[in-house]
């Protein structure tokens, strides 16, 4: 006889046995089925995992999945206060899908794809608009401290914000909470990711630099080994990353310093004298004064100094000279003056592709030649900068500059005032910064003065 036969026959069976004896296995067969369903509904069986009533994956235990969304949820409190799961998961008996168990590893990874978790974070508000949400308000405050800092220009710099910045707590997707050291990356408006440019035919060093908005020697910089008088058609040049702060650091202070005073030369014309003669009637000395500015940056880079007072300790005398009346054709073009505080050339590693020359700060700035102005206002670490095309592919770059008192498109001549000296940029004091740029090739500019 067959066990389904058995089975059938049972009831008859059973009838036929003593009554106390058909109680015994009444009881007997009861608990045998309350323990198989409580065996499948502890864990002790396949499991299905089901969000908001739609079947994920199927584990082999209730307990092996209730572990894997505990699991999640305790990683999410770490991040934020008060973390709920916005989904309602449950469980529920699974057979015969012995072949569609998943791993643990695998669950995880499919109800992180499904499930979100919502917390209180500290947000950080920007102008009145959220821009970073981050575990607490303690973490915030620490997150905008170490901004600060990481543009400090020294201890007489007081810090602080161009825009309006809060901290408020806010419920958000705990996804969306960073850490300190991303939270401080974005709101420096800084990338991971490194964007290239492909040189194309007819390409210099000067158009890339155009077409990417970078400087010609942070382009050297950040690419080691690279030499631009050697660029090929196809080549890969990495882009130096241009941030754009969601805050800006403004840091002001006030310095008093000692500057020397040069008079402008005074030239006199002798119709006596020889052609090309020159006679010194009185040498020049220069002065001294003290003055106090207000120095004002925003994220590193010097963009104002206002005199608030100045004193002059030691007047400055002008150099007079004769001049034959008449003169020579000059060769070269005006020269900006100055000793050579930086020569052109390799400096702590990097190019540096002009000439600094010492120069009082607020001091005039003349044209090289004659010319057409190119670019005239803020050029990233030049600071305020001017460049101007002199023709046959030549170049002058002006920077670091107080004032600018030329506009693009202008005509100038040789000599004429283009702005002041200063230190706005990247720059460790006022000079000038003097390049000469040969089809998109810097040159040593002594050679042209």
């Amino acid at each position: 006889m067959q066990f389904t036969d058995k089975l059938k026959s049972l009831p008859n069976w059973l009838a036929k046995q003593p009554k106390a004896y058909q109680q015994g296995l009444g009881v007997l067969l009861a608990v045998v089925l309350v323990l198989s369903v409580v065996f499948a509904a502890t864990g002790n069986g396949a499991c299905a995992v089901a969000v908001d009533g739609q079947v994920v994956a199927v584990v082999k235990s209730k307990a092996a999945a209730e572990a894997v969304v505990n699991s999640l949820v305790k990683e999410h409190q770490a991040k934020a206060a008060k973390v709920k799961l916005q989904q309602q998961v449950t469980y529920k008996a699974a057979k015969d899908l012995k072949n569609e168990v998943v791993s643990e590893e695998e669950l995880k990874r499919l109800l992180s794809q499904r499930l979100t978790f919502e917390g209180v974070a500290a947000g950080i508000q920007v102008n009145g608009s959220l821009k970073v949400a981050v575990k607490d308000k303690a973490t915030a405050d620490q997150v905008l401290e170490n901004l600060k800092h990481s543009y400090q220009m020294g201890p007489d710099f007081k810090l602080g914000f161009k825009e309006k910045v809060e901290v408020v707590e806010v419920p958000v997707r705990a996804d969306k909470i960073l850490d300190q050291a991303a939270a401080l990356k974005r709101l420096r408006g800084e990338s991971d990711t490194p964007r290239y440019y492909t040189v194309k035919e007819g390409d210099t060093l000067w158009d890339i630099a155009i077409k990417c908005k970078v400087s010609p020697d942070d382009l050297i910089a950040n690419n080691p080994g690279f030499e631009p008088e050697k660029m090929q058609i196809g080549q890969k040049i990495k882009m130096v990353g241009v941030p754009d702060p969601i805050i800006n650091v403004v840091a002001v202070a006030e310095k008093t310093v000692k500057e020397e005073i040069v008079a402008a030369q005074q030239v006199r014309k002798n119709a006596k004298l020889p052609f090309g003669k020159t006679v010194v009637i009185q040498k020049g000395e220069t002065g001294l004064k003290e003055v106090t500015y207000k120095i004002i940056a925003v994220n590193g880079l010097e963009t104002e100094r206002q005199v608030l007072q100045e004193k002059i300790l030691k007047e400055a005398k002008p150099q007079i000279i004769e001049r034959s009346a008449q003169t020579m054709v000059a060769s070269r073009g005006y020269r900006p003056g100055g000793a050579i505080l930086s020569p052109f050339g390799m400096r702590n590693g990097r190019m540096h592709t002009g000439v600094d020359l010492a120069r009082p700060y607020g001091s005039p700035v003349g044209a090289y030649n004659e010319g057409r102005v190119i670019r005239a206002g803020w050029y990233g670490g030049y600071g305020k900068c001017v460049d101007i095309s002199h023709g046959n592919g030549i170049v002058t770059r002006y920077a670091h500059l107080s004032t600018i008192n030329v506009s693009v498109g202008q005509t100038v001549q040789r000599g004429q005032k283009i702005g002041a000296v200063g230190s706005t940029g990247r720059s460790s004091g006022p000079h000038l910064h003097f390049e000469v740029i040969v089809n998109g090739v810097p040159k040593n500019p002594i050679g042209y003065i």
